[in-house]
């Protein structure tokens, strides 16, 4: 009886540890920056603005051996002032969002399983100039609700696969704000390890939307690539893959002598990026980049984009560094603009939860032929300008974070 009452009663002090050990930890941070642009919304007559930004960020994780959950969440307000805002509907703008996900961990760090679902509501004119760099008289807010899941396996010491399924809805408040849509994604990647240096990859995805318009449009987007990750020294990389895409449109919508048609058609073009990074030097790292991709906007217009650039990152000691960078982009819509821009940053560890950075950026628009084109199914501009404009920018920002429960409890 007494090896009874022993035996429970050490089963009983083992059980919380073993089948509950749970290790909470806490963190947030605020951010506070101040930025002065000559041209914020990229217009052909330039006028100032003083903006303002608050960010607060959260994130609570729960871990055990074999598992993780994360909840994080975020909010920034946005505020602007000055002769560069006049004929804008809004000056403030508010952009928050929650995000939970459970991650369970296999017998190795290749081996996993996720499922993640998050919520954001944000200033519809704010996402759109955030995506596409375009200002609108646009009012209201939009939803994103997603849910997304995957696998990571390793198939062999040589081989491993990983599976990726996402769905987006996005909506307007007020309903009449914008056309809701449906984005939904899956993605297969297989990796080979062909020797110590060199790994190969071939992916492909699906995309479907569908938009709740009249015609009840459906964009299908097929990319399949293949591609290179090797790594020559401890001081040269490179990363890179290509391949077709192919768009078809079902029900789209064409405007003919004042009557609003259905219509569908297909294109196939090439997709592809690589990027090239180098360590000249301990302390300074050189990375190359060009792409070209084809998908939605944050709204739902489809778009093309090439894009190169550059990045040199020179840490001058352990609580200060520099960066520069240089790049040129291509948006092909109904019509093309194209940019480039540069930018400097210095960064700087005030304390031990303290950092501050000021930047400076210069970004040119060309001109672009014609009149500010919208996209047919969305009804949102896709075109920012017709004329030629640049904006001059100087940002200082402030952040402190916080460790409110560190790991270990």
């Amino acid at each position: 009886m007494k090896r009874t009452i022993l035996a429970v009663s050490v089963s009983l002090g083992v059980l919380p540890s073993t089948a509950f050990a749970v290790d909470w930890s806490a963190r947030s941070s605020i951010s506070e920056s101040v930025e002065l642009n000559d041209n914020q919304f990229m217009r052909t007559s330039p006028a100032g603005t003083f903006g303002s930004y608050t960010a607060i960020t959260a994130n609570a994780e729960a871990r055990t051996r074999t598992s993780k959950f994360d909840f994080d969440g975020d909010g920034t307000y946005k505020k602007y002032w000055g002769p560069g805002t006049d004929g804008l509907r809004q000056t403030e703008f508010l952009n928050y969002g929650f995000k939970g996900r459970y991650e369970h961990l296999g017998k190795n760090p290749f081996d996993r399983e996720f499922i993640e679902a998050n919520w954001r509501q944000q200033s519809t004119a704010l996402a759109i100039l955030s995506d596409l760099g375009i200002a609108t008289t646009a009012t209201g807010f939009l939803d994103r609700l997603t849910v997304s899941g995957g696998i990571d396996r390793s198939l062999t010491y040589l081989d491993t696969i990983n599976l990726f399924a996402r769905s987006t809805r996005t909506s307007y408040e007020p309903s009449s704000g914008g056309i809701p849509f449906t984005d939904t994604l899956a993605n297969g990647t297989w990796q080979h390890r062909l020797n110590p240096l060199v790994t190969l990859t071939a992916s492909s995805e699906a995309e479907v939307l569908n938009y709740d318009n009249l015609f009840n449009s459906q964009l299908t987007i097929l990319r399949n690539t293949v591609g290179v990750n090797t790594s020559p020294s401890s001081l040269l990389s490179f990363r890179g893959n290509v391949g077709p895409v192919y768009v078809q449109t079902e029900r789209g919508v064409v405007t003919t002598n004042g009557r609003t048609l259905p219509i569908s058609g297909a294109q196939t073009d090439w997709i592809g990026n690589a990027v090239l990074t180098y360590k000249m030097f301990n302390d300074t790292t050189l990375t190359l980049s060009a792409s070209q991709s084809i998908g939605p906007s944050i709204v739902g217009s489809l778009f093309k984009t090439n894009s190169i650039a550059a990045g040199l990152a020179y840490i001058i000691n352990s609580r200060s560094s520099l960066s520069f960078a240089a790049s040129g982009n291509r948006q092909i819509s109904t019509s093309t603009t194209d940019f480039v821009s540069a930018s400097v940053a210095y960064s700087y560890q005030l304390a031990r939860d303290w950092r501050a950075q000021v930047s400076y950026r210069y970004l040119h628009r060309f001109a672009t032929n014609g009149t500010v084109f919208f996209d047919p199914i969305t009804s949102t501009p896709t075109v920012s300008g017709t004329g030629t404009a640049s904006s001059n920018s100087v940002l200082l920002v402030v952040s402190r974070n916080f460790t409110v429960l560190p790991p270990g409890n």
